[in-house]
């Protein structure tokens, strides 16, 4: 079972949390979707997560070594590129597999699209975690509204995680 984190404004982490659960553990439960937080941080700091996604850090950012450590032992960080940069520093010299997402032209993954489903364009090739190469390309993430889910932010993080565990029908 592989669990995946999720730190986002406490707005939003639930609908991601409830978004992802279902969309990635239908019709077999394989993957555990684990909200980060202020306070849940200190509960979950030994868990090793195979994938975190990072939509905001305000409100974890004073809990730096934890958060760190986090990183650290995670095997794909997926990460808002539209962030302050201040957050940002906290990822510096890390050896991480990173992939961002946003509307930042130098993010790995960013939008063509966030009308009624999320057209992404993947600038640089990734690996998914089937070790599976996706080649840059326009990607049509079905299933995923921009406008159900409170934010383009927000459906850009969802369709990055959905794209690296192949859950989502796309051209590739």
């Amino acid at each position: 079972m592989a669990f995946i984190g999720i730190v986002a404004e406490s707005r939003s982490e639930m609908q991601i949390k409830r978004f992802l659960d279902y969309n990635l553990n239908y019709p077999t439960k394989e993957h555990t979707v684990i909200v980060i937080n202020d306070k849940s941080i200190e509960n979950i700091r030994n868990i090793k997560f195979q994938t975190i996604l990072v939509m905001n850090l305000d409100e974890i950012i004073e809990k730096r070594e934890i958060i760190s450590k986090l990183f650290k032992n995670a095997e794909y960080l997926v990460i808002n590129a539209d962030i302050d940069m201040e957050s940002l520093k906290l990822i510096n010299n890390m050896k991480l597999n990173v992939i961002t997402f946003g509307f930042n032209r130098k993010a790995t993954i960013t939008a063509s699209s966030v009308e009624e489903n999320l057209m992404i364009c993947l600038q640089r090739k990734i690996t998914d975690v089937h070790k599976n190469a996706i080649e840059p390309q326009e990607i049509v993430i079905k299933d995923v509204n921009p406008n159900m889910l409170n934010s383009s932010h927000n459906a850009m993080g969802i369709g990055t995680i959905l794209l690296i565990y192949g859950k989502n029908e796309t051209n590739f």
